[in-house]
């Protein structure tokens, strides 16, 4: 039996700042915008993964700058 990584289609809303690296608050302020979906299953709010993987992707890149050489 092979052991195989499989990605959640949603988790838990506690535990979407460790797993997707972004914080509660700009979940929250995401799904308000509509970028990020917030699902119900009776009393838990799950974050829906697919969606987090479109807005993350939906991001620019980063520009960082190389370090100043010292004169």
């Amino acid at each position: 039996m092979t052991s195989e990584h499989i990605a959640p289609l949603a988790v838990p809303l506690p535990q979407a700042p460790t797993v997707t690296g972004l914080s509660r608050s700009t979940i929250y302020r995401e799904a308000a915008r509509g970028n990020i979906r917030l699902l119900k299953a009776g009393r838990s709010t799950l974050v829906d993964m697919a969606s987090v993987r479109a807005f993350l992707a939906s991001l620019p890149t980063a520009s960082i700058r190389a370090p100043q050489q010292a004169a």
